[in-house]
């Protein structure tokens, strides 16, 4: 009637694995902010110019594949935080022990 939902240990497991470079992507992007400020700090501007078209194009498309998966993460963590757990007496009928 009511059993608990089970989680493979792969499920687990992927779902770490995502987590883990979705913090790793974070870390990157803090790290790529932290030398643009620096470079604005030091000369006062900043000035990236790419002449490679293909490059240019590449780099877009990278950043919107990182953009994705972001909120793919972030769907799935909230998602995550929805679930119902193994002894979670939330949404339970009866008395309160």
């Amino acid at each position: 009637m009511n059993q608990p939902v089970r989680t493979s240990p792969l499920r687990r497991l992927r779902f770490a694995l995502v987590i883990l470079v979705s913090q790793l992507l974070l870390i990157a992007l803090a790290v790529a902010w932290a030398i643009h400020m620096i470079i604005i700090a030091a000369k006062g501007r900043v000035l990236f110019v790419e002449n490679n078209p293909f490059v240019l194009w590449l780099e877009i498309i990278g950043s919107l594949l990182i953009i994705v998966f972001g909120i793919v993460v972030f769907v799935m963590q909230l998602r995550r935080l929805g679930e119902r757990r193994r002894g979670d007496r939330r949404n339970e009928k009866g008395p309160n022990p």
